[in-house]
């Protein structure tokens, strides 16, 4: 079996807005994971990502899109 293509569809340096994204996607059905690629030490640079499979990725961005 094939494993899935994950696509970004949502990014931050804040970590609570990105649980709240996760949360509307897991509620809708949509498997998502966090790619944490903040700096290890401080915390304080970079983005947290949220990835899809890609062939949920328009239906993750709905889903965004109605959250707002």
């Amino acid at each position: 079996m094939k494993e899935p293509k994950w696509v970004s569809v949502y990014d931050s340096h804040e970590e609570y807005t990105v649980h709240i994204k996760k949360l509307a996607l897991e509620d809708a059905g949509i498997p998502v994971t966090i790619f944490d690629q903040r700096d290890s030490s401080y915390n304080a640079f970079g983005y947290i990502y949220l990835h899809v499979p890609i062939e949920l990725k328009e239906r993750a961005l709905q889903v965004l899109e109605e959250q707002t």
